[in-house]
């Protein structure tokens, strides 16, 4: 993959980056849109929980109020009063009168919870009445099972679930004697709940929204909302995890949001189911939009990254076009570009600066075309120049047999020194010879010096056999002992002491030479000029400084010239090399 993106085009380069970064892009908005999208799906169910929460609150204190209503009842001294004369031997209007009051007194209670819609009253003597309602009722078949489970239960209150929904729920409680004899059975009082009614008065919906309520007892359906959608539906049938929580559901085909909370206090499950199209009809409807703007965004930046590349690229297709131009020899076609030259940024610097190139190169051209023509004129010339080495050499030979014919070896041994002189100055083809080499061009030098200053020159060399194959470059040593005759045997009236010297230093890495002689010596500040190499070469000798950068481009800025000096006591100038070492001069 990264070798195909390589070999890519710049244009095609930079359009398969846009579009990595606008997917990457698009990939953390839809990340954060559904992140987003679950928050508000985890605040939806926080607020159907939060109502469902305030209507379970609602019922659930309402049939405590009831069972709490129920044991007042069953202790008021009042009513235990009318119970125990009732049953007693009092006359027939007075067993009325007591009645009526009874009936009045339990009236007052039921009619203090709204959802009461009955209440009866029976004992083992026969008495039975109902106040109230006769709308929720059990059958009498079930009355008797009733009795006997609140007769079990001592006085507590009982609550009977129904055995179909429209029966409503049943609170029975035993009422026993709190005088003597004490907790003596007087009856059973049986309350009949409109669970329907209480539900609903309870159960309030947000506006806008077809929220409805189931209540089960285990699997018993306790509570049913009278939408006609979810008569046939069999929600205790739907696998529910924990006491609360919420879930999607499907039902008669069309998607519901079910959220559900078990009560501890009696056991009964209240499921809250909300149409899931009308609950996040604005999350469809927002996330479309938010699809849209994502869609026309992607074909907006799409389009932006194209023009963008394509205009970016397009000057460096014209200065490559160029370039092919010129490549094929047509440098007029690579100049008539203006209006990228004319550009401000790098691209048109590039422009114009291939243009510049352009120019150059046709002057050069030209003016290689002029120059050659120089340079033919001059090689003929050099051909013609290449004869008067020739003709010297061939003079020189002739003087040299001249004077071993008449046995005059000082004047034949003059003559082959000063030919193997001329043959070192006039060979360009080699830069660099062994030390041995340099040292040979040096004797032939002094033989000839020492011919013509006779017994005041003594001239020595004390080089170490190991340093004669070292490199050096030619004519790095010879000018600086001739500097030594220059200065010290012209102005020394006895004899001078010339002596080269090696050693080896940087534990055997490097080698020094030292050119000594015990001549007059330099003044202090001409030997600081010296030193910082601020002077030229008189006549037409080779200077120290052009040693020195010989020395320096050879080798390395390590190595050079150094100089000593001391009036009356003489000079010494070394000259620092490696030992073995190789270069180009």
């Amino acid at each position: 993959m990264l070798g195909l993106i390589k070999r890519m085009k710049i244009f095609h380069r930079l359009v398969f980056f846009m579009l990595l970064l606008i997917l990457l892009v698009c990939a953390g908005f839809l990340a954060v849109t559904t992140l987003s999208f679950k928050t508000y799906d985890e605040m939806l169910y926080e607020q159907a929980s939060r109502a469902m929460n305030l209507s379970v609150s609602g019922i659930e204190n309402e049939i405590s109020n009831i069972e709490e209503l129920s044991m007042n009842m069953a202790l008021d001294s009042r009513i235990q009063e009318q119970l125990v004369s009732i049953q007693g031997g009092i006359s027939a209007y007075e067993r009325t009168v007591r009645t009526t009051d009874f009936k009045n007194k339990i009236a007052q209670y039921m009619f203090s919870e709204e959802s009461i819609a009955s209440i009866r009253f029976l004992n083992t003597s026969g008495y039975d009445f109902l106040v109230g309602q006769n709308r929720v009722m059990n059958q009498e078949e079930d009355v008797d099972g009733i009795v006997r489970t609140a007769h079990e239960r001592q006085g507590s209150g009982v609550w009977i679930e129904p055995q179909q929904t429209e029966e409503g729920l049943t609170l029975a409680r035993e009422v026993r004697s709190i005088f003597e004899p004490i907790l003596e059975p007087l009856g059973t009082l049986i309350f009949q709940i409109d669970y329907q009614r209480l539900v609903e008065r309870h159960f309030r919906p947000e506006a806008g929204t077809a929220t409805e309520l189931f209540v089960l007892s285990g699997s018993r359906m306790l509570y049913r909302p009278a939408a006609e959608s979810l008569q046939r539906f069999e929600i205790a049938a739907i696998p529910l995890t924990g006491s609360t929580g919420s879930l999607l559901q499907h039902i008669n085909g069309k998607p519901y949001f079910l959220a559900y909370k078990q009560s501890p206090a009696t056991g009964w499950t209240y499921i809250s189911v909300i149409p899931y199209d009308e609950v996040f009809q604005e999350k469809k409807v927002l996330r479309n939009a938010i699809l849209l703007i994502a869609g026309a965004l992607l074909i907006i930046a799409c389009t932006i990254s194209y023009l963008f590349a394509k205009g970016f690229t397009r000057p460096i297709d014209q200065l490559a076009r160029q370039m092919r131009s010129a490549e094929k020899g047509d440098f007029s076609a690579s100049l008539l570009d203006i209006r990228a030259a004319a550009q401000m940024d790098e691209i048109g610097y590039l422009h114009k600066r291939f243009n510049s190139m352009i120019r150059n190169i046709e002057q050069l051209i030209d003016d290689n075309y002029k120059k050659q023509i120089v340079i033919k004129d001059t090689e003929y010339r050099a051909l013609q120049a290449q004869i008067n080495p020739h003709f010297l050499y061939n003079t020189l030979n002739s003087i040299n047999w001249m004077a071993r014919m008449r046995s005059d070896e000082v004047i034949s041994t003059m003559v082959e020194s000063l030919s193997q002189l001329l043959r070192g100055a006039m060979d360009n083809k080699r830069t660099m010879v062994t030390v041995r080499e340099e040292l040979e061009l040096i004797t032939s030098y002094m033989y000839i010096q020492k011919v013509r200053y006779g017994k005041r020159i003594d001239f020595s060399t004390e080089v170490e056999s190991g340093a004669m194959d070292s490199l050096i470059p030619k004519f790095a040593l010879q000018p600086v002992v001739e500097n030594a005759v220059y200065h010290a045997v012209d102005q020394t009236a006895g004899v001078c002491h010339i002596t080269i010297h090696s050693e080896t230093i940087n534990n055997g890495r490097d080698l020094v030479f030292a050119v000594s002689d015990d001549g007059p010596g330099i003044g202090a500040d001409y030997l600081e000029r010296l030193r910082s190499l601020d002077y030229e070469a008189k006549g037409t000798g080779i200077g120290l400084r052009n040693i020195h950068e010989r020395l320096q481009l050879a080798f390395g800025g390590e190595y050079g010239i150094g100089m000593e000096s001391e009036p009356g006591k003489g000079t010494c100038v070394r000259i620092t090399i490696p030992k073995g070492g190789s270069g180009d001069v």
